[in-house]
């Protein structure tokens, strides 16, 4: 679906509908950060017209209408990161470095359309209330999981990850109905990630996948699916966006369940930082 061409071109909308069209083309950047009520009030129409408006153009609601306008702002800007066979124009560190921190700040801005919080809320949760977790990803992924694995483990959960998938198995077959695993996968496709989420599953442990599409084979073993959005062309130079979205995931649920252990949360840090403090010698 590319929605602004559409737009610009207006082919048998109403005038009401070409009214909310010019207002999205003012700014679509600011649109994908408004609520209903607030896009409406300033196109100058009613909510159900919103709506109305969204389903005539192909897409269910709103929320989905400022999911596929950040996809396709993201891929507008997001040329730079895309293999490309023929010779392109070389560009300067200063573009490279813009282009990179625009992509950065995108992938912030468009997990804000694609988390459900009440999914994040389930998972944190859980994560308070099991026994343990044992999370994987391969790749950029990889880098993820093991930086959760780290951040949560300091608040006193048990969590284990290991970048070998032999060891992986070992883990995972020692997994319980009172356990949780964490699978982290882009694509939610990649073999390895969804073989041990399989296994888990026959386990009976919890499923809750960091994916972005939702048919996928680990979407469908999930018992919670938590969504970041489609940045990046298959073929890129590097994960690099898609990663963002997957770490500020991991920093929210991070923070969601300091937030919800309080004092046993702090009394942790606390008794960590010491710990280092003590082998520093201070």
């Amino acid at each position: 679906m590319f929605l602004l061409p559409a737009l610009k071109k207006q082919e048998n909308f109403s005038e009401i509908e070409s009214q909310i069209a010019d207002f999205v083309l003012q700014d679509a950047e600011r649109v994908t950060r408004m609520t209903i009520k607030e896009f409406a009030t300033g196109a100058g129409v009613s909510e159900a017209s919103v709506v109305r408006f969204c389903k005539a153009i192909g897409v269910k609601g709103f929320r989905d209408f400022k999911v596929a306008l950040s996809q396709e702002l993201f891929r507008n800007k997001n040329e730079f990161n895309i293999v490309k066979k023929e010779k392109h124009e070389k560009l300067s560190l200063n573009d490279v470095f813009f282009n990179t921190m625009a992509l950065d700040q995108l992938a912030v801005q468009q997990l804000v359309n694609t988390l459900d919080l009440k999914e994040v809320s389930k998972a944190i949760t859980l994560l308070k209330d099991k026994q343990k977790v044992t999370v994987y990803g391969v790749g950029a992924s990889a880098v993820v999981a093991e930086d959760f694995a780290h951040k949560v483990s300091k608040l006193g959960v048990t969590a284990s990850f290991n970048r070998d998938f032999h060891q992986m198995l070992a883990l995972v077959l020692n997994l319980t109905p009172e356990d949780i695993f964490l699978a982290i996968s882009t694509t939610g496709k990649t073999a390895e990630v969804v073989q041990l989420a399989t296994l888990a599953k026959e386990k009976g442990a919890t499923i809750i996948a960091i994916t972005t599409l939702q048919n996928s084979k680990l979407a469908k073993l999930a018992d919670l699916k938590l969504s970041t959005p489609v940045l990046e062309e298959y073929f890129r130079v590097a994960n690099m966006a898609t990663r963002i979205s997957q770490l500020a995931v991991v920093d929210v649920l991070y923070m969601g369940l300091y937030e919800e252990l309080g004092e046993v949360a702090t009394d942790k840090l606390y008794d960590l930082h010491h710990a280092i403090e003590r082998f520093r010698g201070k």
